[in-house]
Parts: C-alpha cells; sequence; structure tokens
C-alpha cells in the first residue's frame, strides 16, 4: 500500500492531519518516562499509562506444508492510493544533488527473477509490496500475496501462500482485500527470520511472525496487535474508532532485545490521517512462541490519537532501523518539516535549531527493556529541506509513473553507532526542472542527543539531469560500506533497477559507478509503482548485500516483474 490509501475512493489527501501522542503500557500498570528534546534543550515528562497490553499469540505454521500458490480468476485491482501529492515542489535549501562517480568495484555476482505479478502471485493487483531477508543458508521474499525462499546459492526452494501462512483470505472484508505490504527480516544476532503484513481483512491489525528455529522453511510463530487500540487484552474494550483504523505500511525492526512496529493509522470511513503508532515488544518474548513459562510478547504502546490542533509533538511516518551490529539501544527515524500551508507533515522538534522553513530527521532513541522502565527520546537532526516528489517520466509516457511515499523513509539501518536513511524527494538538479532524487543521510548517533551540536555527517541527494531516482534501499556491512538499489526512469529509459554504493575511506557525499541489476523495456500504466524497493546484509560473506525492486518488460496491469540480486564489493 502507499503513503496513505483512500480505502473509499475519495479525493486525494491535500493536507496531513497532525496528531497528538498517547503512551500506553502494554504488559505492566506503572509509567512511562517520554524524554523529549527539542534543540539545545531537553525536557521530560512522566505519564500515568493505562493497563497491560500484550500481543496475541495466533498460533504457528510450517512453511513445507504450505501448497503453493496458483494465480486466481479475481478481477485485476489496484491497491488504493493517498499520496498526499503529485506534484514536485522547490525548496530554499536544497541537498546537494551527486551522480554515480567513476570508482569502480559493485559487481552483481548473482541476478535472477523474484516473483512476478502474475502466477503464481495470485494479487492480480498493482504495485508490488515486497520484503527481502538472506542468511547465511537463506533468501526469502514475500511479495503481495506470495512468499519465496532460496537457498543462498540462488537454488529455489519452495514458493509458498501468504494466505495460507497468515491464516487470512486472498480478499474480502470491508477493504476488499485480505492483507498487504508484507515485510521480512533476518536478525543475524539471534539467527531468526522476522515478517510483517497489515490484516486488511480484519482492517485494524497487523500480523507479525518470527521462524521457530534459523530455518524459514519450518514453524514460525505467529502474532497480532490491533491498532488504536490500548485494551486489557488484545481482543476486548477497543474503542469502536479501532475497528475503523487501517495501520498502513508496518515497517519492523529491532535490536538485541526489542522488536519495533511502526505503522501509519488512517480512518477508513474519512480517508484522514489520524497519526502514527509504534510498538517496543520484548524480542525475547517473541522468539519464544508464548512457551511456558515465558509469556507473550509485552511491552510498550505508544498510540495514535486524532487532534486537529496544530502541535509540536505530532509524528508522520516512523520507521524502525534494523539494528545490524549488536545494542539494547534501539534506534527509529522519520523526515520532519517544519512548512506552514497548504502541506503539513509533523514538526520538527528542534527550535531554534531546526527554524521554520528548514528540515530535519526525528531520530527516536529506545533505552530500556520491557517490561521494565522504558524511555523514548526524540532528536531532531537538522537536514536540507526536502520537498514532496511529483510522478516520474517514461518512454512516450510523460509525467505518468507514481512515486506515491512522499518524503517517507524508505530505509533504516544501523551499524556501530551509525545510522543511515533513504528517501525520495522532489529536486531540481542545476538547469534543470523538477526532478525525483533519492536522499541519503548518515547520522552518527553518539552525538545524540547533545543538540544543537547534532548534525548530519552526509546529507545529499542521488539524481540525473533529465531523469528520476525513486524507492532506494540502503544496507551497509560490517565495515560500515553502504549499498543502494534505486530506481530509475526517464522520457528515454523505461523504469529500470540500479545499484550504487559508497565505500566507508570514500569522500562525503560520494558515490560509485551505478551498475545495472536489470533493465525494463516497459511502461507502467497502472499509475503505481512499487512502494517500496529492499536491501538485505549479506551476513556470512563480507562486503555482499542482496536486493531486490520493481521492473516491467509488459505493460500489462498486473504484469510487473521483481528481480532479485546478489551485490558484491570487490
Amino acid at each position: 500500500m502507499s503513503t496513505a490509501k483512500n480505502l473509499l475512493n475519495r479525493p486525494r489527501l491535500t493536507k496531513i492531519i497532525p496528531a497528538v501522542l498517547t503512551i500506553a503500557l502494554l504488559t505492566l500498570p506503572g509509567v512511562l518516562s517520554h524524554s523529549v528534546v527539542r534543540g539545545d534543550t531537553t525536557t521530560s515528562s512522566t505519564e500515568q499509562l493505562i493497563t497491560e497490553y500484550s500481543a496475541a499469540y495466533i498460533g504457528q505454521v510450517n512453511v513445507a506444508g504450505l501448497p503453493a500458490p496458483t494465480e486466481g480468476t479475481l478481477t485485476p485491482l489496484s491497491l488504493p492510493d493517498l499520496s498526499v501529492s503529485t506534484q514536485a515542489q522547490s525548496v530554499t535549501d536544497p541537498a546537494t544533488i551527486v551522480t554515480p562517480g567513476s570508482q569502480s568495484f559493485i559487481h552483481i555476482v548473482k541476478n535472477f527473477a523474484g516473483t512476478p505479478g502474475t502466477n503464481p502471485n495470485p494479487c492480480r493487483c498493482s504495485p508490488p509490496d515486497m520484503g527481502l531477508a538472506a542468511s547465511s543458508k537463506f533468501v526469502v521474499q514475500m511479495v503481495n500475496l506470495a512468499g519465496t525462499i532460496w537457498k543462498n546459492n540462488g537454488v529455489k526452494v519452495t514458493t509458498f501462500s501468504l494466505s495460507d501462512f497468515w491464516f487470512l483470505p486472498v480478499r474480502g472484508g470491508p477493504l476488499g482485500i485480505g492483507m498487504s505490504d508484507p515485510q521480512v527480516l533476518y536478525d543475524a544476532a539471534a539467527d531468526r527470520f522476522y515478517a510483517s503484513i497489515i490484516d486488511t481483512f480484519d482492517v485494524n491489525r497487523v500480523n507479525f511472525a518470527v521462524t521457530a528455529t534459523n530455518d524459514p522453511t519450518g514453524a514460525w510463530f505467529i502474532y497480532r496487535v490491533i491498532a488504536n487500540c490500548n485494551p486489557v487484552t488484545p481482543y476486548s474494550n477497543c474503542s469502536p474508532a479501532s475497528s475503523n483504523t487501517l495501520p498502513d505500511q508496518p515497517y519492523i525492526g529491532y535490536s538485541s532485545d526489542k522488536f519495533l512496529i511502526a505503522v501509519n493509522d488512517f480512518d477508513t470511513t474519512s480517508g484522514l490521517f489520524i497519526g502514527a503508532q509504534y510498538w517496543i515488544l520484548n524480542k525475547a518474548e517473541m522468539l519464544s512462541g508464548c512457551t511456558a513459562p515465558t509469556s507473550c510478547p509485552g511491552g510498550r504502546n505508544i498510540d495514535a490519537v486524532t487532534n486537529l490542533v496544530t502541535t509540536t509533538n505530532n509524528f508522520w511516518a516512523i520507521r524502525p532501523a534494523q539494528h545490524l551490529s549488536t545494542t539494547s539501544t534501539a534506534y527509529m527515524a522519520e523526515n520532519c518539516l517544519t512548512l506552514a500551508g497548504a502541506f503539513i507533515t509533523n514538526a520538527c522538534f528542534g527550535t531554534p535549531a531546526v527554524p521554520p522553513g528548514s528540515g530535519g530527521i526525528n531520530v527516536f532513541k529506545i533505552t530500556g527493556t520491557p517490561p521494565s522502565a522504558t524511555t523514548v527520546m526524540v532528536t531532531t537532526v537538522p537536514v536540507a529541506q526536502m520537498s514532496f516528489p511529483g510522478r516520474a517520466d517514461q518512454p512516450g509516457n510523460p509525467a505518468s509513473l507514481g512515486t506515491n511515499d512522499a518524503l517517507r523513509m524508505q530505509s533504516v539501518v544501523w551499524r556501530n553507532n551509525v545510522l543511515w536513511t533513504a528517501s525520495h524527494e522532489g529536486c531540481t538538479p542545476t538547469g534543470d526542472s523538477a526532478r525525483t532524487c533519492a536522499r541519503l543521510d548518515q547520522i552518527d548517533t553518539t552525538t545524540l542527543p547533545a543538540c544543537p551540536a547534532c548534525m548530519a555527517n552526509q546529507d545529499f541527494d542521488l539524481g540525473f539531469f533529465g531523469a528520476y531516482v525513486f524507492y532506494p534501499a540502503l544496507s551497509t556491512d560490517s565495515s560500515n560500506n553502504l549499498v543502494l538499489l534505486y530506481g530509475h526512469s526517464s522520457l528515454s529509459l523505461f523504469p529500470t533497477l540500479e545499484v550504487t554504493g559508497q565505500l566507508a575511506t570514500m569522500p562525503s557525499a560520494t558515490l560509485a559507478r551505478s551498475v545495472l541489476l536489470i533493465a525494463g523495456t516497459a511502461a507502467d500504466l497502472s499509475t503505481r509503482w512499487g512502494d517500496y524497493f529492499w536491501a538485505a546484509t549479506d551476513p556470512a560473506t563480507p562486503n555482499t548485500f542482496w536486493v531486490s525492486g520493481e521492473y516491467r518488460t509488459v505493460s500489462l496491469f498486473q504484469g510487473w516483474s521483481t528481480q532479485v540480486g546478489e551485490i558484491s564489493f570487490q
């Protein structure tokens, strides 16, 4: 699903409604210290919390026993879209725009077809939503309604139905679709795979899972949380508003002791944004599969409530980081704006360090392990202000490719005290007109929360004159080398997948010569492109990564394809 979905075909949003967050305890009654860093001062507030809340255990599924999915005869459908803006906007302080340089060290080791939009994907929909994860033995991809597992050498092991995996129907429910927005990650420290998806059959639920062992072809434990709900038990005492709340694009992340889920809540009756919401869960409890004496995963639920009054305590699209080295401190991040006017997303806390008309990244620093005291500190790191991306060109079809997710982060990874984020935004290369670029930011988390001294180590755009960049996906290796997958199109270039990167020894704001993963040969006429691409680090092989994204060889509505590649830095 896209930035926001107009599930009832309402007009496209022109303004994001700010939201105030309330804080609820998931496992034990008590208090939670919620510290917020604003500019050069730190303020803390302690709030009485609501009674316990824990994730519900749904059951266990064994992938080896699941049937292969088959393409149905259902009418093709376009996944609903509530993109904030389709018009690129100029800004007064854009980031430096760089193009891939001449340094050559990126190689495509393996390159094979991922799950396509046709058989065996029964979704018959557009666009794909995908996750990708890799261990030393397996590569796992989930796209729309199908999952595929390969050995780490690229040999396919199995393809299975996500409907059977998540115990959900392919279609149905109030929204007409059973599930959407799958993601899958691998946690090297725990040696487990994680996955998540929106339960759109029941509307208001996020299902998430963890493998029982390090083998994704075997058993997975399946859990559930409910959006916009703070009940004593997961299925009782929810407010009526909860049943109409869609938790859009559930991004997941993890640290050594915490599992994180963050969503954007939307009211399905009005189409309006309610607010951001995230869960901080006890990872050890989640890994246990609720076996005695370990309880089901509990933690903290930072919930969203509607508030139509502009406030500095509102969030838009929070993304948990994948923590690729050991840490009990977890991080999340989101883009923030200080714009006032027709387009408002959320507030930057760092006034006066981040004055009106500037931009920033809100970094969430989470300490403590539920059910013990947990602290969330929010720091704004100043960056060049971002602008809304417009539609991208394709051969014969100018401004026809929907880049959707305006300003929402696409990737967030943390390793060795370095946080990397990737977004796509509107930009204007020198001498050019409005385009789209990939914004890359690198933040040293050891400086937080020492604002206003804190700043991004790197803050720049990847862009091309006369062309468009969209859906960047990044990851890093143990040497802090960066890989970046992105989409690229123009009036002479069909949407294509390319890979670039940055060695830790390279100068700031520079990228290597890009390499082609796969070339698109057809235009997308659905007006929707993939909501996100994915990149993952191979934990077994140094300087090696796995990436996946969307491309087309036919313009048939559901005729999109995905490609999986193994990338090596030599």
